[in-house]
């Protein structure tokens, strides 16, 4: 029995990553469109001919898979939390969005092979993977397509940004002076380029944020093994943590709690790292002793702290460390008290 493959339609023209993004997802990682055959075409019986349109059309409607976002009456957003119109990017992430990351994080745990086991992905964090990819990725496509500037409050733009994603997929598109104006074949590369960036997003994710974070989850939740107060976890190996402390303090209403860091240096001995006040800002919520920090002698700093084998404590009080587990949490308590 001969495969019918859906029919994918957007504009043709200059193209932008927006649609570009949009039909990569849609042939590459949706259950219904995987292979389907993209027709670029700006005449109105050509787009009736087509199972789903993105882009073009003037209407959006999910029913009947009419996906753009031109027309004046549009205001539609990711959800509550963004303010930011949807291009047609963001429209397919939105109604595919969860399918899409399955299927990448499928053929991801295909092809890759990790230091460790990865926990099964459960409809809560699919959710939090969604939101996670959208905000990190496709919301500055929706953004820069709706010409929404990055920095809306400066008055005077200082530099311009040329290498992102729109910017490249721009360069995709043929020169005006160049003999092969084949925009089809271009289109079609640019595709390809964009599912590389997608899968990579989305690799960056899932091996890297979504373990960090269930690591940091179990920390949490037993930081009271530490010390009394709550505000000391120790983690079990050097992980990027800080965005899971803010995101986790926010999920459980205790926004502030936690004060210090533990964990295995990658060479030897462990380190304590001061959590900053918020992600954007170098204040600590609690530094270290301010009379260890700084002390490049590490005699001298030994016999001011009376810790035995503490290494050294940074000028800033956000980080120092000791050879053993059991005084690097001791710099911690004292820096408490």
């Amino acid at each position: 029995m001969q495969q019918v493959f859906k029919k994918i339609g957007t504009h043709n023209g200059a193209f932008h990553v927006d649609e570009v993004l949009a039909c990569a997802m849609l042939t590459k990682y949706t259950n219904e469109f995987k292979n389907g055959i993209i027709t670029r075409s700006r005449d109105p019986e050509v787009w009736a001919q087509q199972d789903i349109l993105v882009d073009v059309g003037g209407v959006y409607d999910p029913q009947t898979h009419r996906y753009d976002h031109h027309q004046k009456e549009f205001q539609q957003s990711f959800s509550k939390d963004f303010n930011i119109r949807l291009s047609s990017a963001g429209l397919i992430y939105k109604h595919f969005g969860l399918e899409i990351i399955q299927n990448v994080i499928a053929h991801i745990n295909a092809t890759v092979e990790t230091t460790i086991e990865i926990e099964k992905v459960d409809e809560k964090t699919l959710n939090l993977i969604y939101i996670k990819l959208y905000k990190n990725f496709i919301q500055s496509i929706d953004a820069i397509d709706n010409g929404i500037n990055q920095y809306p409050n400066q008055e005077q733009l200082k530099y311009q940004i040329n290498t992102h994603l729109s910017a490249v997929i721009n360069r995709f598109n043929p020169i005006w002076c160049e003999k092969n104006q084949d925009e089809n074949a271009k289109f079609h590369q640019a595709v390809e380029f964009v599912t590389t960036e997608l899968i990579s997003q989305v690799k960056s994710i899932y091996l890297g944020w979504y373990p960090g974070r269930c690591y940091v989850v179990q920390a949490f939740d037993s930081r009271f093994e530490q010390d009394q107060s709550g505000q000391i976890i120790k983690l079990p190996l050097a992980l990027p943590w800080k965005s899971h402390v803010f995101d986790i303090e926010q999920e459980r209403g205790t926004v502030g709690l936690i004060k210090f860091v533990l964990y295995p240096d990658r060479n030897e001995g462990w380190r304590v790292q001061a959590v900053s006040a918020n992600e954007d800002s170098f204040e600590n919520r609690k530094s270290l002793k301010s009379e260890w920090r700084g002390v490049k002698d590490i005699e001298q700093l030994r016999a001011i702290s009376g810790i035995n084998d503490i290494v050294f404590v940074h000028a800033s009080g956000f980080i120092g460390g000791a050879k053993s587990y059991e005084n690097t949490l001791k710099m911690a308590k004292i820096s408490l008290e």
